[in-house]
């Protein structure tokens, strides 16, 4: 069924009026049909609604979606534009529920306040239609850009860098045994963390986990770290 999220509150037998973009996505890019039926997730519920003239929808029938039952935050350091927004679109479609930006030593991707609040519209609105299109019941949330001292300030159950130059690094597998109904994972640049950035992450209570022998770029790393904790949670589901 298709999609779309709307910052508002609704109510039921509601006419919601859609802004431009929330129009254009709706009828003309998913082509939804007047008989048809697209679910409409708001503020403070989900109804079924049916289109009328463009840009109205109404409002026939609240209904009740599956809540979220682990939370995923992704810390992902700053890297080239296409590969970062690819990295985006491919996060909400695995399942995260938090992406932090952050920068750190090795990034080369640097941003003036002025291109950060730019970039963080542009991002909201590819995390917006990655979720819509994708049909995910809850929208994920980005933050403003970091830097690695804040990052303690999004930690869960269990907090993880990815980081294998050290013998403590244990794979990513057998934290996850665990099941933690929270995580969160940092991942760090092309070029790698520096030690003292690392060394400030263990401090801050990370520990560091190996992704396997092989050297990942940063957005297959975010991919791959993404897959195991959905995979992980689906096999413990069906336990």
């Amino acid at each position: 069924m298709k999609q779309i999220f709307v910052d508002q509150n609704l109510e039921l037998h509601q006419h919601i009026i859609l802004d431009e973009s929330q129009a254009h996505h709706l009828f003309d890019v998913l082509r939804i049909e007047k008989k048809e039926t697209v679910r409409v997730i708001g503020s403070n519920a989900s109804f079924l609604a049916h289109p009328e003239k463009r840009p109205y929808l109404y409002l026939f029938n609240q209904i009740t979606t599956e809540q979220v039952m682990h939370h995923t935050t992704l810390c992902v350091a700053l890297i080239k534009q296409d590969k970062f927004e690819w990295m985006l679109q491919k996060a909400c479609e695995l399942g995260v529920t938090r992406i932090v930006p952050f920068v750190s030593r090795n990034c080369v991707v640097r941003l003036d306040p002025q291109r950060e609040q730019k970039k963080l519209e542009r991002w909201s609105k590819i995390i917006l239609n990655a979720c819509q299109q994708c049909n995910r019941n809850d929208l994920v949330e980005i933050t403003p850009i970091q830097k690695i001292e804040t990052l303690k300030d999004f930690q869960n159950e269990m907090n993880l860098v990815a980081y294998e130059k050290t013998s403590t690094s244990e794979h990513l597998a057998k934290y996850l045994h665990a099941n933690p109904k929270s995580i969160t994972v940092c991942i760090g640049p092309e070029g790698g963390f520096e030690d003292f950035e690392i060394d400030h992450l263990l401090d801050d209570h990370f520990m560091p986990c190996s992704l396997g022998n092989n050297i990942l770029r940063a957005e297959t790393a975010a991919c791959y770290v993404l897959s195991a904790i959905e995979y992980q949670h689906h096999v413990k589901e069906e336990d």
